[in-house]
């Protein structure tokens, strides 16, 4: 039963990801994990950017449009190499968020973030820097 369970999973992700970058047209590395509860923007898909080895937790939103300020803007949301986003966080449209970077949970992330970088909070502030961080967004002492 469980390799059932394995194989629709994997069969379920494989579609999942076809149709987020085939028909939608995002830009998501194959190697990148994604849940199947995180919400990426349908509105502007050709803006979600998401590099090799990045994970993107349940419940993470991430937006490309803004209704509010500029009457519609459409912008480029981009996420780096082995970045890690904790559960419940918001990407903001238009923001870029650096290689080797670790997201927290919760956070609102509404200003760029650096490469090797750990931000966490409402909105999301930086926390510490020039960090080991590994494959996909693993923190290494």
């Amino acid at each position: 039963m469980a390799k059932l369970r394995t194989l629709i999973r994997r069969i379920l992700i494989f579609l999942i990801h076809f149709i987020r970058t085939k028909v939608y047209g995002m830009h998501i590395h194959p190697s990148a994990l994604i849940s199947l509860k995180a919400q990426l923007d349908k509105t502007n898909p050709k803006g979600v950017y998401i590099g090799r080895k990045t994970v993107i937790t349940g419940n993470v939103v991430v937006l490309t449009h803004n209704y509010v300020m500029g009457n519609g803007t459409y912008v480029d949301t981009k996420i780096g190499d082995n970045v890690f986003i904790g559960t419940h966080a918001i990407i903001m449209p238009g923001i870029t968020i650096g290689n080797n970077c670790i997201i927290g949970a919760g956070s609102v992330v509404t200003k760029d973030v650096g490469d090797f970088s750990i931000v966490a909070g409402n909105p999301a502030k930086l926390i510490r820097t020039d960090n080991t961080i590994g494959e996909y967004g693993q923190f290494k002492k």
